[in-house]
This record gives structure tokens, C-alpha cells and sequence, in this order.
């Protein structure tokens, strides 16, 4: 088997993500110490369902439908389904009924669990710009077409959405 070309785009990818998993990591890291232990108190597929809510509510703040949390975690819905209710009960996530399917519900971060994500995050976002400083202006912008044009083609549908 050949070895893979240095310009494939997979190679791209695995450096960028190579990047920012050390910077989050990093992040974490030098959280503050009450949100160090904040994070502590979750499990890691808990944080990691706190931070998928947070990305996937970006675009639709009405909430997420529970499969496609579950899919963006690849769990099972009813496993999804008791992560959801022990951050619900955390006051971490918000659920209300989906107003286009009443037997489905919206699920979304409460306030306390915005504050959470920002507090632990807010190291992350510094530590990029500080990166990106390293950039022309006309690089950023071709990685902002670039990243758009990605995010595009990976969300494909509305499917799994809260919309009123």
C-alpha cells in the first residue's frame, strides 16, 4: 500500500485537529481552578454531550431532538436519554417539546450550562486567536471560507432540529 500523499486531504485535517486537541487540552488545563473542578464534577460523555449541545444550538437555539444528539455522540437514544435527564437535573440542559412533533423534545443549554462551556472555553478561544496572530489577514479569510464551506456540506439537512 502507497503511502498516503503529503497533500491529501486527510492529511490536512489530521493536523488541524492534531492542533486544536492540544490546545484544548491545554485549555482545560489552565482553567481556573472552580472551573477545573466544575468540569470534574461531569462525566467525560457528559462534557462532551454539553459541548455537542452547545455547537449544534448555535444555528438553532430552539434546542436539538435527542437523536440527533445521540447520533452526534454515537450513542444510542436511550442511553442519550438518561445522559440528558442527569444534566437536565444538573441544571445543566433545558428540554421543552419540539413544536412541529409534540412526542419529541428540544433539547438545549440552560444558563448554568452556557456558563460552564464559556468559563471553560473562553481559555480555548484566547489560545486560537493567539494562534491565529501567526496568519495573514487573507489567510484568515481563506480559512474562514474554507471551514464554512466544510460546516456547510457537513450539516447537509436541518434534520434533528428545533424549529418553531
Amino acid at each position: 500500500m502507497d503511502a498516503p500523499s503529503p497533500h491529501a486531504p486527510h492529511v490536512s485535517f489530521q493536523k488541524l485537529l492534531h492542533v486544536l486537541d492540544d490546545l484544548r487540552r491545554r485549555s482545560i488545563k489552565l482553567a481556573d481552578s472552580p472551573d477545573v473542578k466544575k468540569v470534574n464534577g461531569l462525566t467525560v460523555r457528559q462534557g462532551a454531550a454539553l459541548s455537542q449541545v452547545r455547537l449544534l444550538t448555535e444555528e438553532n437555539p430552539q434546542g436539538i431532538s435527542l437523536k440527533s444528539l445521540a447520533a452526534s455522540l454515537q450513542m444510542t437514544v436511550p442511553a442519550t436519554s438518561l445522559l440528558v435527564e442527569a444534566m437536565v437535573s444538573k441544571g445543566f440542559f433545558e428540554r421543552s417539546t419540539n413544536p412541529t412533533d409534540r412526542r419529541a423534545v428540544c433539547i438545549r443549554l440552560s444558563a448554568k450550562g452556557h456558563e460552564l462551556f464559556e468559563s471553560v472555553y473562553s481559555h480555548f478561544y484566547r489560545a486560537v486567536d493567539r494562534l491565529a496572530l501567526h496568519l495573514e489577514e487573507d489567510e484568515l479569510r481563506v480559512l474562514d471560507t474554507v471551514a464554512e464551506k466544510l460546516r456547510l456540506a457537513h450539516a447537509g439537512s436541518a434534520r434533528g432540529l428545533c424549529l418553531h
